[in-house]
C-alpha cells in the first residue's frame, strides 16, 4: 500500500498492509512537512528456519511498532533511530513491513526443541 506524502494529515491516516501470513495495520500522522509518525502493529505467523538445528517452523507474531517515515533525506538536528527515508513522493508501507520482517530474521531464532538448551 502507498500513499502520497502530500495527502497524510495531522490528525492520521489508517492503513494496512499484508505479506503471506503477516499483517501491518496502524495510522500514519503527519508530524511536519516532510516527516510522518507511523504507529502500528505487526500480527501473524512468520516461517524461519531454527538457528541452531534448521528446522523450518511458524513463529507467532504481534509486536507494536512505532516507525518514522521521510520524504526525501533526513535533514534534522535529532537522530531517529527508527528511519525511513522515501526518495519519492510515496510513503510505501510494504516497504515498511519488509524492512521490519527483515530485522525480526537478523536475530537468532529458534524453534522449541532447540529454545529449551
Amino acid at each position: 500500500m502507498k500513499i502520497e506524502f502530500k495527502k497524510i494529515p495531522s490528525s492520521g491516516v489508517d492503513f494496512e498492509t499484508s505479506i503471506g501470513d503477516l499483517r501491518f495495520y496502524g495510522i500514519a500522522k503527519k508530524i511536519s512537512e516532510n516527516l510522518v509518525n507511523c504507529k502500528g502493529v505487526i500480527e501473524g505467523s512468520l516461517r524461519h528456519h531454527c538457528d541452531r538445528c534448521g528446522e523450518e517452523f511458524s513463529r507467532k507474531l504481534k509486536d507494536n511498532i512505532e516507525i518514522f517515515a521521510n520524504k526525501g533525506i533526513y535533514k534534522d538536528d535529532g537522530e531517529l533511530i527508527n528511519l525511513i527515508e522515501f526518495l519519492d513522493d510515496y510513503l510505501n508501507f510494504d516497504t515498511i513491513l519488509q524492512s521490519e520482517l527483515e530485522s525480526y530474521k537478523c536475530d537468532y531464532i529458534y524453534c522449541e526443541n532447540c529454545n529449551k538448551y
